[in-house]
């Protein structure tokens, strides 16, 4: 799982958790930390699969809410035996909420301090204070792990790893056009690939066709698309699949902060380059996935400094005209694809 650790976790991660856990011996307390709240509800399913039957769920399961549940109760769920099992499960999300006065902070750290062996509790808190009891010790007791969002590095892997989940492989392709329309969130990833897994039947390799049947994305018309004609210096193109992109409803803004990114990365990697960096080094330093490196390098060869600087002052331009002027908004796409291209017949078309 090498999607599952990466550098910005300052606790253990995902890929941490799923190998203490391995030979399913939970302990009595977990503190899960985070916004990938998508991985945090995975921990959460395998703990409750690998220690609960479906009949002892029943009796053995309680799934809490930190923000309408008071620490009373939530510790008698904690502090009672299992029914017909050997262990049970507590929930209780939004932790942070729940651990919020002076007496609920004492009766929670009370109880951590000598939890019940029978009991797996599990606390799910997005930014606690570790400043403060009962969080400090849990992080003494080495029961944290952080669950943080993915950069966009750590994505192609993820995804390639999820279908094998469903029994599946996907092509590179594939994998590029559902990331670059879905975006790094897990969970529509997740339901995304499902979708895929159960249209392609019997078959094992989910393609870009695939994708373009099931997810809605058109190919050839997607953000990555407009990269790649403009990283390659295909001023037809490029245009064609901005008309194309806004008569689907695509947001021009969003197209802006998109290119801006992809600029960026391109200084970046001509930098790096110049410093004599590795590509693997380069890969790590401006989080880009090593499926799609070789692509980024070869579009930044086409970009000089003082072009992308050009390009920077284009897309700041285009974002002003598109907040505060009564100019088209597909006009003002084509000047700015104009900029990026062919500069020269950008300036003609603006005095035209």
């Amino acid at each position: 799982m090498a999607w599952a650790k990466g550098k910005k976790e300052k606790y253990p991660s995902y890929a941490d958790f799923s190998l203490q856990t391995k030979g399913k011996a939970y302990g009595p307390v977990y503190l899960f930390i985070g916004t990938e709240d998508f991985l945090i509800d995975e921990c959460i399913r395998s703990i409750i699969g690998d220690l609960l039957t479906p009949d002892a769920k029943s009796f053995n399961l309680d799934m809490l809410d930190g923000e309408k549940v008071n620490t009373k109760d939530a510790l008698s769920h904690a502090a009672a035996y299992p029914v017909m099992s050997e262990r049970r499960v507590v929930v209780v999300k939004d932790f942070d909420a729940m651990a919020g006065s002076e007496g609920a902070r004492s009766a929670l750290s009370d109880y951590i301090q000598k939890p019940l062996e029978t009991t797996c509790l599990i606390l799910a808190a997005e930014k606690p204070d570790f400043r403060t009891k009962p969080f400090n010790e849990l992080k003494k007791k080495g029961v944290v792990f952080e669950f943080a969002p993915f950069y966009d590095d750590r994505i192609p892997g993820w995804i390639e790893s999820r279908c094998g989940s469903f029994g599946k492989s996907i092509d590179t392709e594939a994998c590029r056009l559902l990331h670059s329309y879905v975006g790094n969130s897990l969970r529509v990833l997740s339901n995304e690939l499902e979708k895929l897994s159960i249209y392609i039947a019997e078959r094992k390799r989910i393609t870009a066709d695939d994708i373009v049947h099931v997810v809605g994305v058109t190919r050839g018309n997607s953000i990555f698309d407009l990269q790649n004609a403009l990283g390659h210096g295909d001023l037809q193109k490029a245009l064609t699949i901005v008309q194309r992109m806004m008569e689907s409803g695509e947001s021009p803004q969003g197209m802006i902060v998109m290119l801006t990114r992809y600029f960026t990365v391109l200084w970046k990697i001509r930098e790096l380059r110049m410093q004599g960096s590795s590509d693997n080094t380069i890969a790590g330093e401006i989080k880009i996935s090593p499926y799609f490196l070789k692509d980024y390098i070869e579009a930044s060869q086409n970009y000089s400094p003082g072009r992308l600087e050009t390009i920077f002052i284009a897309l700041l331009q285009a974002d002003i005209d598109l907040k505060s002027s009564s100019l088209d908004p597909l006009e003002c796409m084509t000047l700015m694809i104009y900029t990026c291209v062919r500069p020269e017949e950008r300036r003609e078309r603006s005095f035209a």
